[in-house]
């Protein structure tokens, strides 16, 4: 039993200890099974402790780059509301009050996701689901089941009406983000739920949403002459990205425009650009300016 190996004992039972990081936490990090880091810990380990004290130097290294490099982050502010917030909100309220089948489309990117989830947190009755690719009507049924509180078992027709009774006259919205993975059968029911029970549905997701509802060649008529509202987003405008900017970077007078620039309005690049071009400069202990950005901007995927 090696000196090193009683520190590296140590500073791993005080980051435990101090961040409250459970003994399963640590063993998936270094990549070892709970018994082995246990056994180590309480020098009971009897098998290849070069190995353990190489994953646990390597766990504690990246720990500690972790830590630091949170540290220079610059801070998160809260909730920014552009443009593309306010359209979705608007439309979400069309849809939650009026009980209307809405469809909120735009590029990636732009700050929807975080638009309905404000939404979501901030209004009663609302259901966000975010649809993934898989979601055929039976999951996306099992999903909203779960969120009714029911068991969600049984056949897709089982499904449906439990769901229908449930949000009968209820007044609740429906929101679907990312909703250009749903097959035709899942959005025909979604239009179904809201006939039979009166529910506001949402629909947010990529343009090839519009073409989804449409069919290749209009087939799907009755599924899109059910839309009664629809909202095109585009990117952020530049006093959006002012308020972004001066929202994470108050000292930052003047540069937002930089910024704007080159994101061309891409609120997900933009937040990343931010974060990006304020550690850069705050390793190289200078300003943000034009020059830092670009430089930030180069290790970005665009």
């Amino acid at each position: 039993m090696t000196n090193e190996e009683n520190v590296l004992r140590e500073e791993l039972r005080a980051i435990m200890d101090r961040e409250n990081i459970s003994q399963t936490a640590i063993a998936k990090g270094v990549g070892l099974s709970v018994a082995t880091v246990s056994q180590w810990l309480g020098h009971k380990y009897k098998g290849d402790t070069e190995k353990v004290r190489k994953a646990v130097t390597k766990f504690l290294r990246t720990f500690q780059e972790r830590k630091e490099r949170k540290a220079t982050n610059v801070r998160t502010p809260g909730f920014i509301r552009t443009s593309v917030a306010g359209h979705i909100t608007e439309v979400a309220k069309i849809c939650h009050l009026d009980g209307e089948i809405g469809v909120a489309v735009g590029d990636a990117g732009i700050g929807k996701t975080t638009a309905v989830k404000k939404f979501a947190q901030d209004e009663a009755g609302v259901i966000l689901i975010e649809a993934d690719l898989g979601y055929i009507a039976r999951v996306l049924f099992q999903v909203i089941s779960a969120e009714l509180g029911l068991e969600g078992v049984g056949t897709i027709h089982t499904l449906f009406e439990q769901a229908e009774s449930k949000l009968q006259a209820t007044g609740r919205l429906i929101i679907i983000d990312e909703a250009e993975h749903l097959p035709f059968k899942a959005l025909e029911l979604l239009r179904r739920l809201h006939d039979k029970a009166g529910v506001g549905v949402l629909l947010v997701g990529m343009p090839r949403l519009l073409g989804n509802l449409r069919g290749k060649r209009g087939e799907f008529a009755q599924l899109y002459s059910r839309v009664g509202v629809k909202a095109m987003l585009n990117c952020l405008r530049p006093t959006d990205t002012e308020s972004f900017v001066q929202a994470y970077l108050p000292a930052a007078n003047g540069i937002w425009k930089v910024f704007h620039d080159r994101t061309k309005g891409n609120a997900r690049l933009l937040e990343k650009l931010i974060r990006r071009s304020s550690r850069l400069a705050d390793i190289n202990h200078v300003p943000i300016d034009a020059e830092v950005i670009d430089q930030a901007l180069a290790t970005l995927m665009i």
